[in-house]
């Protein structure tokens, strides 16, 4: 299947990480980068996983659970599906008070245990130039991932809300995936 894609695309890659961070990743601890110094909302966290790469990837790509642990997700529905790994995706946020909808087109590529994700230019959202990706790779003692997002917000947010967002919300969405990932695993 990877020998199908356009010579143009090249999946993401697990990121470098300064020293610092590679000891913080080391202990356990979730690497946050977030940058909102321009209109551009940029993201990602990294953090090991007590659990093997099988479980992980079944556990991010569970939307359903990602509902009740993220207060700021509304409501979350798949409104177009390719193929098992192609498929489309609302999601509509609240984030004191400001609503947003976003429509995503996700791909995954099990093999890699890779997924990137871009708005689809179908719909209507209230960001623009959203891209991201999530890597699940093996670990000695279990697994890791990387989720990155990157995105210009439509909606006027003041810039509390975009570093909310680009820390609070990514410190949510992977550490509580970490939790309910690990309580699977035993």
């Amino acid at each position: 299947m990877l020998l199908l894609l356009p010579l143009a695309f090249a999946l993401p890659t697990w990121p470098s990480m300064t020293t610092e961070e590679l000891a913080r990743f080391e202990k356990g601890e979730l690497v946050l980068r977030a940058d909102t110094s321009t209109p551009l909302t940029v993201s990602t966290g990294i953090v090991k996983v007590a659990a093997p790469p099988d479980i992980l990837w079944r556990e991010a790509l569970d939307f359903e659970a990602k509902k009740p642990e993220n207060p700021t997700l509304k409501q979350l529905d798949e409104y177009k599906r390719n193929s098992p790994n192609d498929w489309f995706v609302r999601f509509q946020l609240s984030v004191f008070g400001i609503q947003v909808v976003i429509h995503d087109h996700w791909t995954c590529f099990p093999e890699a245990l890779t997924c990137t994700w871009v708005q689809d230019p179908d719909k209507v959202s209230d960001v623009r130039e959203e891209v991201g990706h999530l890597i699940v790779r093996p670990e000695k003692d279990g697994s890791a991932i990387v989720f990155h997002s990157q995105f210009i917000s439509e909606v006027w947010s003041p810039g509390w809300v975009r570093r909310w967002l680009a820390n609070d919300s990514m410190i949510n969405v992977v550490d509580k995936l970490r939790k309910r990932t690990e309580s699977k695993a035993r």
